[in-house]
């Protein structure tokens, strides 16, 4: 439903994006990773050039667009936003805003809102232009941390029994804030990521120098924390996963573990620790940061299968909206879409965030 009071977009101010990860908790959605100021300096790796906003209406909403060059111009995608109940006021100012920046064609954005026929046939309206899914977080389980140590009853009650399994087998859980890590830490994480899939890491597993810089930008806002765990008294951990802190919503961003264990129940012990941990922080959920879509969670041969299993086994998988571009200089778009971008990619290969 539109909201009465007309929503306007702009630039925020040097104090505000000084402020930025407290900001977004104001946000309807309370702010989550893809929202954080870390994200802005993590994706210039891939020459994308961060445009914090602030939208003011019936809602105040702190947004952050990562824009990409081109050759016939300039792109912005919001990852997970702007979130607003007033997604109508929400487009429009978007697109008026957009339509002033000199040579930008189109911005891509995704309310943070559970998926529905009603919102999608909503954003459609508004001449939003369905685009396809972006983010892994698009599919995903969230949990409710205002359960406290309740929350585990709504895991599945295998489990539970591993969870507790685990603990009284006395599986050992280190704890590190990621300012405090070191770079011994960084690599021993990143070599537990390299043991998913036989050795292979996962499909869309990156380089190290990526993870390096990813957890280091949440270092230095203070929104990162990782876990070891290990299942006897060696050095070596057996598992580890890191979270994402900025926003009310925790975030399982990366994880890793040995396939030869002592112990079972290590990785979702580790897991549950972190939620408790997040929810004595005062956030209100732990995202454990997608899966298949709901659709495809039991194909065998989706990349991310096996790890879609196990997130399930903490709850129901939930779809958000998916992406929806707003196109601003409909001619040059339509031509780099069509005919451009193909020959510009074959030169200089594009962030996957323009496609």
């Amino acid at each position: 439903m539109t909201g009465a009071q007309t929503t306007a977009v702009r630039f925020a101010t040097d104090d505000e994006i000084a402020s930025w990860d407290s900001l977004i908790e104001q946000n309807p959605d309370g702010g989550i990773m893809t929202s954080a100021r870390a994200m802005g300096e993590i994706k210039r790796y891939d020459r994308l050039t961060p445009r914090f906003l602030v939208l003011e209406g019936a809602q105040t909403v702190y947004a952050l667009a990562h824009e990409g060059t081109v050759w016939l111009g300039r792109y912005w995608y919001i990852p997970l936003g702007p979130t607003t109940d007033d997604l109508e006021g929400m487009v429009a100012a978007i697109r008026a805003f957009g339509m002033r920046q000199q040579g930008l064609l189109a911005i891509k954005v995704e309310p943070h809102l559970l998926r529905s026929p009603e919102l999608i046939e909503r954003m459609q309206a508004t001449g939003a232009v369905r685009s396809r899914d972006m983010q892994l977080l698009t599919h995903t389980v969230v949990l409710d941390l205002s359960l406290g140590d309740d929350l585990i009853m709504q895991f599945q009650k295998k489990l539970r029994s591993s969870i507790r399994g685990a603990e009284n087998k006395g599986y050992r859980i280190e704890r590190i804030e990621a300012h405090d890590a070191t770079e011994h830490e960084f690599e021993r994480f990143y070599e537990l990521l390299k043991t998913i899939n036989g050795g292979k890491g996962v499909a869309a597993m990156r380089e190290y120098a990526y993870y390096r810089l990813f957890w280091g930008e949440f270092a230095k806002t203070g929104n990162g924390r990782f876990y070891f765990g290990y299942d006897d008294d060696s050095a070596e951990a057996q598992a580890a996963i890191f979270v994402t802190l900025a926003g009310r919503t925790a975030v399982y961003k990366d994880g890793g573990s040995r396939p030869s264990r002592a112990i079972a129940g290590g990785a979702a012990l580790l897991l549950w620790r972190a939620m408790q941990d997040a929810a004595a922080d005062g956030k209100a959920a732990f995202d454990l940061c997608g899966t298949p879509k709901p659709e495809s969670m039991e194909d065998e041969t989706h990349w991310y299968y096996g790890v879609g299993q196990f997130k399930k086994k903490f709850g129901p998988v939930v779809s958000y909206l998916p992406s929806f571009d707003i196109v601003l200089r409909g001619a040059r778009h339509n031509l780099w879409e069509r005919a451009v971008r193909r020959v510009e990619w074959r030169i200089k290969p594009g962030t996957d965030a323009l496609r």
